[in-house]
C-alpha cells in the first residue's frame, strides 16, 4: 500500500478548525494525524499519514476549509512505511459488514488507487516546461535516433525512444484539456512545438547532408502507417496515462518504447532532406497518428480516472474544453483514417 504524508502549516488561531475537520473525517479515511508548533511561534504543523487513494479527497476538503485565507501551506510527500501500520484489510472488513452503503461511499471517494490531482499536476508540469535542458534532450535524442535509423540498429532506436522528450508535452496537453487549464495548455503546445521543430530541422539537415543512398529496413518501416499503428497508439497512450496517474515511472519506459513519437518524426525529416517525398509524407502521417491517438486516449483516460477540477466553475470550463478537444482530436483521427484509406486504394 502506497502511503502519503500531508503536512498542513496553519496559523495557531486556526488550530481548532483544522483539528476538528481532521477528526471528523478520520474514521472514514482511516488516517492518523498529529499537530506540533513551529519555531516561529505563530504557526502549527499538522501531519497526516494516509493511503495514497485517500489523498485527493482529504486535500480537497482542506483546500475548501482554507479557501478564505492565504496564511496556510499544504505539502504532500511520500512515506515508505508507518508503525503502527495502517490496516486497509480491517477497513475493508468493516465496509463489508456495513453493506452496500459503505461500498457506495467508497466509490464516491478517491478509492481508485491513483495519486492525487495535485501530485499528478506537479509530475506532469515537470516534463512540460520549456527549458534549455529540454531543448538539449530533444537534440541529443534526435541525434541518437538519426544514427539508429540510418544504421538500422534497433537497440540505438530504442535508446532514442526511452529518452522520449515529446511524450511529456503531449501528456501535459491531455491533462490541461481535462482540467481546462489554459496556462498548461499553451505551455504544452509551446514546448511540443519547439521539440518538433528542433527534431525535424536536425533530421532534415542530416538527410540533406548525408542523403539516403541505401535506406535501412527500420527507416523504411516508419514510412508506412497501418491501422494496427492507430490501435497500438491508442492502447499505449491509455496505458501511459494510467501509469502516470498511478505514479509508477518505471512502468512508463515500456510505454515510451511502444508509443514511438520521435522515430517517425526523425524519419520524416530524413526522407524530406533526401528528397524522398512520398516516404516523408508516410512518416509524417505516422507521427501525426501517434500524436492524435495519444491525446485522444489521454483525455478519455484522465476522465475515466476521475481527474476533475475542484471548484464548480472550473468544472464547467473543463467540461467545455474537454468536449471541444475530444471533438477536434476525433475529427483529426477520422481525417487521418480517410487519408490512409485513400493511400491503400
Amino acid at each position: 500500500m502506497a502511503l502519503r504524508v500531508i503536512e498542513i502549516v496553519t496559523p495557531r488561531e486556526d488550530k481548532e478548525d483544522v483539528a476538528k475537520s481532521l477528526e471528523e473525517r478520520q474514521s472514514d479515511e482511516g488516517y492518523v494525524f498529529w499537530g506540533s508548533p513551529l519555531d516561529d511561534g505563530e504557526s502549527l504543523s499538522f501531519r497526516v499519514v494516509l493511503d495514497v487513494r485517500e489523498t485527493e479527497d482529504v486535500l480537497d476538503k482542506m483546500e475548501n476549509l482554507f479557501a478564505w485565507t492565504d496564511k496556510y501551506r499544504i505539502v504532500v510527500y511520500p512515506a515508505e512505511a508507518t508503525l503502527p501500520r495502517l490496516d486497509p484489510l480491517t477497513k475493508e472488513e468493516e465496509a463489508e459488514k456495513n453493506g452496500d452503503q459503505a461500498g457506495e461511499e467508497e466509490d464516491n471517494g478517491n478509492g481508485n488507487g491513483r495519486i492525487s490531482r495535485e501530485e499528478l499536476y506537479a509530475d506532469v508540469l515537470d516534463t512540460t516546461l520549456l527549458s534549455r535542458h529540454y531543448a538539449m534532450l530533444v537534440l541529443f535524442s534526435s541525434l541518437v535516433g538519426i544514427i539508429g535509423l540510418m544504421r538500422g540498429n534497433v537497440a540505438i532506436i530504442i535508446g532514442a525512444m526511452v529518452l522520449a522528450p515529446l511524450l511529456g508535452p503531449n501528456v501535459g496537453l491531455a491533462l490541461a484539456t481535462t482540467l481546462g487549464d489554459r496556462k498548461l495548455t499553451w505551455e504544452s503546445i509551446k514546448t511540443l512545438t519547439v521539440g518538433v521543430v528542433l527534431c525535424f530541422a536536425l533530421s532534415a539537415g542530416a538527410g540533406l547532408l548525408l542523403g539516403l543512398p541505401d535506406p535501412s529496413e527500420e527507416l523504411m518501416s516508419r514510412s508506412v502507417t497501418e491501422f494496427s499503428d492507430i490501435i497500438l497508439a491508442m492502447v499505449s497512450g491509455a496505458a501511459g496515462i494510467i501509469t502516470v496517474t498511478l505514479g509508477v515511472p518505471t512502468s512508463l519506459v515500456g510505454v515510451m518504447v511502444a508509443l514511438s513519437l520521435l522515430p517517425p518524426l526523425i524519419a520524416c525529416g530524413l526522407f524530406l532532406g533526401a528528397s524522398m517525398f512520398p516516404e516523408a509524407g508516410g512518416a509524417g502521417l505516422l507521427f501525426a497518428a501517434n500524436v492524435i491517438c495519444l491525446n485522444l486516449a489521454g483525455v478519455v483516460t484522465f476522465l475515466a480516472q476521475g481527474i476533475r477540477p475542484l471548484s464548480w466553475y472550473e468544472k464547467e470550463r473543463a467540461k467545455k474544453a474537454t468536449l471541444q478537444a475530444a471533438l477536434i482530436w476525433t475529427v483529426l483521427l477520422a481525417a487521418l483514417v480517410g487519408l490512409m484509406l485513400l493511400q491503400t486504394r
